[in-house]
């Protein structure tokens, strides 16, 4: 029997609900697990450098610690020389370098210690002569490239990582074990053509995609992805990897003032990104997007997305992006997690895989449009996560301003 009474009914979430219930779900799993991978690889980094001390100057028979210095000792108890740990930041993360001086002040062996830079790169850096060219340099010289030492093509990054590592420890060897003081170390602000056309291509891309005239819109994106494709690709090499994500995820930040160049491509990024919710990067200047859109131009390659596989290679993309960011975290190596064959194709190195690959990437671009941009990139995740991240936050905002205002 009734008693009159009604029941209130039990809101069903619709298709759009759920679907923004598993987003957000996803939200925090991810976040949860890129927090434990940060938390695992920090408490298992770290190197015990004083074992290596003695095979850095010869004859050492005990080595004792002052500080961050480590004094090497001969059978005598007389001081061979001190050694010091340096650390600067590189293209993907901190480079620690260990330098050996003797009481003259003359330094008398470098040895890497920890590196996170991407294979590639890095290799350059030791198949020069930059690292053993420091050997017979006295704490008072300069030790900046270009000056004492010369620059290594391709890997500009990394071998300011290094050099800026040696001038730590050098430094902290001449002040604290030599008594030398040294002049502050002067950090001029490096804004040079790579800075200059990023800004451009920046606010091209801001203004342009806004244009309701389709066909100069267009034009005009064509124009930024050339550009892009020519300055950020071929001549200057420096497009936005998914290295350099984890290594500010890392908490590597290296220095603004010969870094400014990524801290202007990913603060654009992201400000864009979270005004505006568009990826200017991805879609108007990527060099490597470019590129296969140049490819696919040849053939009139449209757009694969079959409807019935589109989910699985979204998840598949969003996969590679997260294990690719868990993997770098965990190691503390953001360079080991990337897999963009950028280096390949612009600096015309790589490995017999990496060939490979590109090559395949290129076939694929003839047939269908940007496929590895589509299929495999890890850095549209990242910026979707963004997106999705932005979404939540605003609408949360949203809500807490009614509430607010009604009270």
């Amino acid at each position: 029997m009734s008693n009159g009474r009604s029941i209130p009914l039990k809101a069903v979430p619709s298709p759009h609900q759920k679907k923004q219930q598993r987003e957000r779900l996803l939200i925090v799993l991810t976040v949860a697990l890129v927090v434990g991978a940060w938390i695992f690889g920090y408490f298992t980094s770290g190197t015990d450098v004083a074992p290596l001390v003695p095979d850095m100057l010869p004859g050492t028979a005990e080595v004792r610690t002052d500080g961050p210095i480590f004094v090497a000792l001969d059978e005598t108890g007389a001081v061979l020389g001190y050694a010091a740990l340096g650390s600067a930041p590189g293209y993907g993360g901190p480079i620690d370098m260990l330098v050996a001086i003797d009481p003259s002040g003359a330094i008398v062996g470098t040895q890497v210690v920890t590196e996170r830079e991407s294979p590639g790169f890095f290799r350059l850096v030791k198949s020069s002569e930059m690292i053993e060219g420091y050997n017979g340099r006295s704490v008072t010289d300069s030790l900046q490239l270009g000056q004492d030492l010369d620059a290594v093509t391709g890997a500009t990054v990394s071998a300011e990582g290094v050099a800026a590592a040696v001038r730590a420890a050098t430094r902290q060897i001449a002040n604290e074990a030599l008594n030398v003081s040294l002049p502050a170390e002067q950090k001029p602000i490096e804004f040079g053509w790579p800075e200059a056309i990023l800004l451009l291509l920046f606010a091209s891309g801001y203004l342009t995609h806004k244009w309701h005239n389709r066909k100069w819109k267009v034009r005009a994106r064509w124009g930024t992805l050339i550009g892009g494709m020519i300055f950020l690709g071929f001549v200057y090499t420096v497009p936005l990897t998914i290295t350099m994500i984890i290594s500010l995820l890392s908490g590597y930040w290296p220095d603004w003032h010969n870094n400014l160049y990524w801290y202007l491509l990913i603060g654009g990024i992201l400000f864009v990104t979270t005004v505006d919710a568009k990826n200017p990067y991805c879609s108007w200047f990527c060099p490597f997007g470019a590129f296969q859109e140049c490819v696919a131009a040849i053939s009139k390659a449209k757009p694969y997305r079959p409807r019935d596989l589109s989910d699985v290679f979204k998840w598949v993309q969003r996969g590679l992006a997260l294990a690719a960011v868990v993997l770098g975290l965990a190691l503390r190596r953001p360079g080991v997690a990337s897999y963009e064959p950028f280096a390949t194709l612009f600096d015309l190195r790589g490995t017999a895989v990496q060939w490979i690959f590109l090559v395949l990437i290129i076939l694929a671009s003839l047939i269908t449009y940007r496929p590895f941009c589509n299929f495999l990139c890890p850095l549209d995740p990242v910026i979707d996560f963004i997106a999705a991240t932005r979404r939540w936050l605003k609408e949360g905002w949203t809500r807490w301003r009614k509430q607010t205002a009604n009270v």
